[in-house]
């Protein structure tokens, strides 16, 4: 799959919505299951919201600089120290 998702991206990025749908399709369990644990009128906003960051991530993400596992890590670790959330607004959309 790893290579499949690779190729889909990159076609994606030259255009081809077919492999695009086929990524976001690729995601949409995951994207359910975030749908399924907001309030019930935002369910459709959120399930928008999502499809359309998961688009700019695939058609703006570097394909030439994909880093391997030990860099992923790190650069994981590095994102989740400085992240930030809005403790408010996660509560208000969870309900």
């Amino acid at each position: 799959m790893e290579n499949e998702m690779f190729d889909l991206v990159s076609l994606a990025q030259n255009g081809d919505k077919e492999a695009l749908a086929m990524v976001i399709s690729f995601f949409l369990p995951n994207l359910r299951q975030a749908r399924s644990k907001v309030k019930p009128d935002s369910k459709d906003d959120i399930e928008q919201s999502i499809v359309e960051i998961l688009i700019k991530k695939v058609l703006t993400y570097d394909l030439k600089n994909v880093p391997d596992f030990t860099n992923f890590c790190a650069q994981f670790g590095e994102l989740q120290k400085t992240q930030i959330v809005d403790t408010d607004f996660v509560n208000n959309v969870k309900g």
